[in-house]
């Protein structure tokens, strides 16, 4: 995952100019409601769990990032639940969760349940929220480094 080799006063910048507490927060919120919805409906779940080959204990952000990065799994949830959004939830949230978990563990060392396995999972929805993440991060630090030249 290249997310994770992201260095901390990288990902420590980003969180502090980019991930605002609120934004952290509605997403945290918004993963654990989600997480125990879908719990609810034991078939959904469990076939969820099963498409990801998630671990035993694994934290709800992780495996709400694996359960809303697969686009059919995303649909297969709204339609279960009867949401009125669109039929995925857009990649910037996938995105920012995926740097908040990493800024988690590689600069708050806090140890989430499954991080192991979403660093080394190999899934097209996962990658793709990883190279969205990793290109935001690039644009931060590119913005960072501009400068205004006068003539």
């Amino acid at each position: 995952m290249n997310t994770f080799q992201l260095t901390q006063p990288v990902l420590e910048g980003y969180k502090n100019e980019k991930l605002t507490e609120e934004r952290v927060n509605l997403l945290t919120t918004q993963a654990n409601e989600q997480i125990n919805e879908i719990s609810q409906n034991e078939a959904l779940y469990n076939r969820f769990v099963g498409e990801v080959n998630a671990p035993k204990n694994v934290d709800n952000l992780i495996l709400w990032l694996f359960f809303m990065s697969d686009e059919d799994r995303c649909c297969d949830y709204i339609r279960a639940f009867g949401k009125d959004f669109r039929d995925m939830i857009p990649i910037s949230d996938l995105g920012d969760l995926l740097l908040y978990i990493v800024y988690l563990k590689k600069v708050e060392d806090i140890e989430l349940d499954g991080f192991d396995y979403l660093v080394t999972h190999k899934d097209e929805g996962i990658e793709e929220v990883d190279q969205f993440s990793f290109t935001n991060i690039f644009l931060y630090i590119q913005k960072s480094k501009e400068v205004a030249i006068e003539f």
